[in-house]
């Protein structure tokens, strides 16, 4: 488990939770409860609308304190090799060391895959695919980006949960504009039928307020995760991360050609069966180019 101490990223998380704890709060009190609490679909809309939010929230806590696929430091330096001769890339560091230097890491660690490079920034001997994230500043194994809305890279153990984190903001999203065209068809003049009194005309204005508020933010979340989703999935299925795919390092396309689409989405969600693609639980991580190095350390 880990955390990031970034201010930016905080932010946007703790915006994301009281967005859709503001969400629940207008879908319960000023849709379902007024409108369609005197019938079981009152109840059914509350316990879905209620299970929709509480996988989002799942999903984004596991994927802002799962660990993306950090790739641990080295305890030795590069006491033997001179970074400055390392070829320094667009939009990352990283040098592909030749077999002298192969030799020279594999006399210092016990095992070192092929065409693993040395981050010029972190100094990590990191496995294919793996890139540095400036913000973390750490190396992330099969890097796609840092995303600050969940306050953590979106690397190769967190994507299956930020994907979840997509599906169920988008389904709630859509839920909740479907309760507002439901409640609208159902309310009375004044939208509020338990709600009787002098206050009854406030109430009202700010049920239109807080509804207009629930719409506007149901269409923005619901556009923006549509939009990240379409990228995310391509890049499942094309088997290209947004850093290779700016650095236009297409190479692995041709591979995932030979590949059927399922095997590439079994590589993020895990072996298990189809159901457990939508729940937020551990999935384990591909042992591929996994290195044993034996003085690394994982303190980030």
């Amino acid at each position: 488990m880990i955390f990031r101490r970034d201010l930016c990223g905080i932010f946007c998380a703790l915006l994301t939770y009281l967005a859709m704890i503001y969400a629940d709060y207008v879908v319960i009190f000023w849709l379902i409860t007024p409108i369609f609490m005197q019938s079981l679909w009152g109840v059914f809309h509350a316990v879905m609308f209620n299970t929709v939010l509480f996988f989002a929230f799942s999903s984004h806590f596991r994927a802002m304190v799962t660990d993306p696929g950090i790739v641990p430091i080295s305890r030795k330096r590069f006491s033997r090799f001179n970074k400055n001769r390392f070829p320094k890339f667009p939009s990352d560091s990283e040098s592909n060391s030749t077999d002298t230097d192969m030799e020279l890491i594999g006399e210092e660690n016990k095992f070192v895959g092929k065409d693993w490079t040395i981050c010029t920034r972190c100094e990590s001997y990191r496995p294919p695919r793996a890139h540095h994230c400036r913000i973390c500043r750490r190396c992330i194994r099969k890097m796609d980006h840092h995303c600050p809305w969940v306050n953590n890279c979106v690397g190769e153990y967190n994507q299956k949960y930020f994907l979840q984190f997509l599906l169920y903001v988008g389904l709630s999203s859509g839920y909740a504009l479907s309760l507002i065209v439901a409640a609208w068809v159902r309310s009375n003049e004044y939208g509020i039928a338990v709600v009787k009194g002098s206050y009854e005309e406030s109430m009202h204005h700010a049920k239109i307020l807080h509804i207009v508020f629930l719409c506007i933010e149901s269409v923005l979340f619901g556009l923006f995760v549509l939009a990240v989703s379409c990228d995310q999935v391509q890049a499942v299925l094309s088997d290209e991360t947004a850093v290779e795919a700016a650095q236009r390092k297409g190479f692995h396309n041709r591979v995932a050609l030979s590949r059927s689409k399922i095997t590439l989405i079994r590589e993020v969600c895990g072996n298990g069966p189809m159901i457990l693609w939508f729940l937020p639980c551990s999935t384990f991580p591909s042992e591929s180019d996994v290195a044993q190095l034996s003085d690394q350390s994982l303190i980030v």
